[in-house]
């Protein structure tokens, strides 16, 4: 008997079943208060959904495709698959893309994720070293210090640096059962008008 054999014996199959009715879909609900690591709270994108959409698709396209995968944020990438940019839910349903349609004198339709994304050169980044001791009132002051709804989280291995998870305001909020920042919407109006040029 070969080795391959023999191992495949030491292994039994789990026991299956018929379904008589749809299950349902899990509904996590995670509690946590201001003193309590923050790690458990960071989305992993190693582990998670995870929407990359090109920076030449549209913007109601990428939107249905987020709200089918349930996340409310997207990553951007360029014509060669290279990370470029990011972009929002809210983003896509709100004002940015009025502005930018009115500012070139084209129709909403008319324009791509490249045209509203947030660009790689304007993310904040927190360093997985420091998220890694973090407690969520740590997370929630840098989310409220920064005016962000997203805190990106990126990892150096091997010289090499590489983004690792997400913290989402939504899930700090529904976690800590109250809301975190009166406005958390990206930057001030001046700050969005000069990423729109």
């Amino acid at each position: 008997m070969s080795e391959a054999q023999q191992q495949a014996q030491r292994f039994r199959p789990v026991p299956l079943s018929s379904l008589s009715q749809a299950p349902s879909l899990p509904q996590p609900k995670r509690t946590a208060r201001l003193d309590d690591r923050a790690l458990p709270l960071l989305t992993d994108v190693r582990f998670s959904p995870l929407v990359v959409a090109s920076d030449r698709d549209g913007l109601d396209q990428t939107l249905h495709v987020m709200l089918r995968a349930g996340v409310r944020m997207a990553f951007v990438s360029g014509t060669h698959g290279e990370l470029v940019g990011m972009v929002t839910a809210d983003t896509l349903m709100g004002e940015r893309p009025v502005l930018r349609a009115l500012a070139h004198n084209v129709h909403r339709q008319e324009l791509s994720l490249a045209d509203v994304m947030t660009p790689l050169t304007h993310w904040e980044v927190a360093d997985m070293q420091a998220v890694r001791h973090a407690r969520v009132g740590d997370i929630v002051a840098t989310l409220r210090e920064h005016g962000l709804r997203y805190l990106l989280v990126t990892e150096v291995a091997e010289g090499r640096t590489s983004l690792r998870g997400v913290f989402s305001a939504k899930r700090l909020e529904a976690a800590l059962g109250e809301p975190i920042g009166a406005d958390l919407h990206a930057h001030s109006f001046a700050e969005l008008e000069s990423v729109l040029r």
